[in-house]
Formats: structure tokens, sequence, C-alpha cells
């Protein structure tokens, strides 16, 4: 069994300020989604929280699977001119 040096993660993961950076988000947030059980996954090890890579990924894919399942179709309209009322 391998152990990760002190400075870096586990392969296929990452800590929580690199998380954070992946994210575009500050790590206070990914502490907040932690409470609230929303975002991705993180798991702590050897007393820090880490991430794994597929699961920052997923995340990732799962945001933009809504945004485009949730976009609204425009259907274009022929261009209609109103008739001054008579």
């Amino acid at each position: 069994m391998t152990s990760a040096s002190p400075g870096r993660a586990p392969a296929g993961f990452m800590w929580i300020e690199g998380a954070a950076k992946e994210l575009g988000v500050k790590v206070c947030t990914l502490h907040k989604w932690r409470q609230r059980k929303v975002g991705p996954l993180a798991v702590r090890h050897a007393g820090r929280l880490m991430y794994a890579e597929v699961d920052i990924a997923n995340y990732l894919q799962g945001l933009v699977d809504e945004a485009k399942s949730s976009a609204v179709v425009r259907i274009p309209r022929p261009d209609v001119r109103l008739q001054p009322a008579a």
C-alpha cells in the first residue's frame, strides 16, 4: 500500500483547495456545500478534505446536462405586424 506525500493528494483525488480552484469557487463555499449536502462528495483523508477528480467532472457535467434539459427552445415566429384599428 502506498501513501500520499503530505503535500499531494492520492492519485485521482485533489485537496479541497484544488477542488475549489477547479470549480471556480472559494474554499468556504465548498465547506458550506458540504454542510448542506450539495455539490460533489468530499471525503476526509489524513485529516483533510479531498474530492475525487471523477466526482468533480461528474458534478460539472451534471450542471451542463441540467442546463440543457431546462433550456427554453425558442421557435422563430414569422414577422407579424399589427394592423391599426379602423
